[in-house]
């Protein structure tokens, strides 16, 4: 059993799962994401961008736990351990001085949306602002760069300093 299933608090008499104080849900990916293609079109873009800042806010109190309990050098391989483990796929994080990249095999968000026109895994990209952020040391501009949703193949994130950017993310 990994480190992270040792800190998971599962079916308790309450019926609820814990990782310390903050509480999980688990749910099938299609009703989540159905609720995005319920919405009108014109709002699904502007839905998911709010999931995103909700992932980036509520989720970044993860991250900081995460990182107050151990190393900087130690956060990522954590955050992506507990990824994996509630099924957000598997991913791929590499960093350097000004921007951080992730690869998202197997994204649960792409595959509960099915296909679409714009990139849907909101929640990764907000896990992934709070991440990058913490990673780099800096505000961070993030854009997801390819969606499985809409391409096919692994999702791609890209986050760069916003005190280094010169050009718009793509």
């Amino acid at each position: 059993m990994s480190a992270f299933w040792d800190r998971i608090r599962i079916g308790d008499p309450a019926g609820s799962i814990f990782d310390g104080d903050r509480r999980y849900l688990m749910m099938r990916t299609d009703v989540l994401m159905g609720m995005v293609q319920e919405m009108p079109a014109a709002l699904r873009a502007q839905a998911l961008d709010a999931l995103a800042a909700s992932a980036y806010r509520h989720g970044g109190q993860s991250v900081r736990a995460y990182r107050e309990a151990g190393s900087l050098d130690g956060l990522a391989p954590t955050v992506i351990e507990g990824a994996a483990a509630f099924g957000w796929g598997t991913w791929h994080f590499t960093a350097g001085r000004l921007q951080a990249e992730l690869e998202v095999e197997n994204s649960p968000f792409a595959a509960g949306y099915g296909p679409s026109e714009i990139p849907v895994c909101a929640p990764i990209r907000g896990i992934f602002h709070s991440l990058a952020q913490t990673v780099l040391g800096s505000d961070v501009e993030v854009a997801e760069t390819h969606c499985a949703a809409q391409h096919g193949g692994r999702c791609r994130f890209v986050a760069r300093r916003t005190d280094h950017i010169n050009a718009p993310l793509s």
